[in-house]
């Protein structure tokens, strides 16, 4: 038997080099230690140890004095469940417990040992520093929404989409007349609105307004008598016509903000 004068790890003869850390058998020396200071070997790097080590002195390794019970499946050695390899033979210690996970120091939440953020309050595991990422998009929301801004287009859209409803029941599209006109003028106002979140609040209002005045609208073309049947025939659309508003101001917003802003710009508007 030699021994690493590298890492102190005992290394059985035949083998050129270090299991544990690659140094060359020709530069270690022969040892022969007594059978009770040889029997204790780390759990990390094999590196012989005292009864009264309580850490590893050439790794630091906690020492786990508890009775090994797996053995290596080259040489038959006993192992503990931790060794990485067999300090006898060098064989791989192919039964070695791996813990695959890792403790947040923010929140201590076990997590992958892969992940970069913890799951559970978003801190950075390599830096410690918590995301702020979810606090960015509340404030990127409240700083975006501006109701100031969306109180002449919704006017303007709603005049239309009532003009545009009114016309859409004299011809006969019944409850389908809503549904053209917030289509048309929602789309066509909402690229106008300076982002997103202001085009999501006025498709919600224009939506809502011309919701609450479906059935007034139908009233007022056709008398109370049609405008019951209708209702009871057809039912309420209210819910139907906030989220198309929304939808439809979103998408014109985000998507065709570019291709509808040169009609305002054409009549100055």
């Amino acid at each position: 038997m030699v021994r690493c004068g590298n890492c102190g790890l005992e290394i059985a003869d035949g083998l050129e080099n270090c299991p544990n850390c690659g140094n060359e058998v020709s530069k270690m020396e022969e040892t022969s230690l007594p059978q009770d200071e040889s029997s204790l070997k780390c759990d990390n790097c094999g590196a012989d140890l005292k009864k009264s080590d309580a850490f590893c002195p050439i790794c630091g390794n906690k020492i786990n004095n508890e009775e090994v019970s797996i053995k290596c499946e080259n040489c038959g050695s006993q192992l503990s469940e931790n060794s990485l390899f067999c300090p006898t033979c060098g064989a791989k210690n192919s039964n070695r417990k791996i813990d695959l996970t890792k403790t947040c120091p923010n929140c201590g939440t076990r997590i992958d040992a892969n992940a970069t953020f913890c799951d559970e309050c978003g801190t950075n595991l390599f830096t410690g520093v918590k995301s702020a990422s979810d606090a960015h998009i509340q404030n990127s929301f409240s700083d975006k929404l501006n109701l100031n801004m969306i109180v002449k287009p919704s006017v303007i859209a709603l005049a239309l989409s009532v003009i545009l409803a009114l016309i859409g029941l004299l011809i006969g599209f019944s409850w389908f007349s809503f549904i053209i006109a917030i289509i048309l003028s929602v789309g066509l106002f909402a690229a106008k609105i300076n982002n997103e979140v202001n085009a999501i609040a006025f498709g919600f209002v224009v939506g809502l307004v011309l919701g609450l005045l479906e059935n007034p609208l139908v009233e007022f073309m056709y008398g109370a008598f049609i405008a019951g049947f209708y209702e009871g025939f057809f039912g309420g659309h209210l819910i139907i016509l906030i989220v198309l508003g929304i939808a439809v101001a979103y998408i014109s917003n985000v998507y065709f903000k570019d291709n509808i802003q040169p009609i305002f710009d054409r009549f100055n508007l």
